[in-house]
């Protein structure tokens, strides 16, 4: 769906898009270090397989690392991180069900904008309101003292929408 969009130079290829129907199956790299804060989604259901590497899975309060071959699902409004604690990348197939072509160009303009020296090298915008589109597009939502800054988050994102910024993000980076 998206051209120009391999693993090799970008980090992240979608292997089925929402937008011909059906889940979201996204494969990308998990950089070592790279982590997510704890939150959970609304929308869908993620399942982790972890293709290369290993990666380690925090559910509720259990934390387990995951191997080449294991899988994970995690419930919407299940309450999850993922820290990649090993010295090597880890390559994991995402599936969100159902399919979210959000989570998808979330998940696409991060890796973007990393290589564009926009965001970490794992995909973590440096400018708040890229910051804030990337949480309010992958319909994640933080607990604990983040949870306490997502009114202002979505409330940034709805205006960067509203302000055509998203869109000109999409069009440059040619992401549909």
């Amino acid at each position: 769906m998206i051209a120009n969009n391999t693993k090799e130079n970008m980090g992240v290829q979608i292997l089925q898009s929402a937008a011909m129907g059906g889940d979201s199956i996204l494969e990308f790299v998990i950089k070592p270090g790279e982590k997510t804060p704890k939150h959970y989604h609304r929308l869908f259901t993620e399942s982790f397989e972890i293709l290369a590497g290993s990666l380690s899975i925090g559910l509720g309060n259990a934390v387990r690392t995951f191997h080449i071959g294991e899988k994970l699902d995690i419930a919407a409004h299940c309450v999850h991180y993922f820290h990649n604690v090993s010295e090597e990348d880890c390559l994991v197939r995402v599936t969100v069900q159902p399919g979210n072509l959000n989570f998808e160009r979330a998940l696409n303009l991060s890796k973007r904008l990393a290589a564009a020296g926009l965001a970490s090298p794992a995909g973590t915008p440096k400018r708040f309101k890229d910051l804030a589109l990337f949480v309010f597009l992958n319909d994640s939502h933080s607990v604990g003292l983040l949870g306490m800054v997502q009114p202002v988050l979505t409330f940034v994102a709805k205006w960067q929408v509203k302000n055509g910024y998203l869109k000109s993000l999409l069009n440059t980076y040619k992401i549909t």
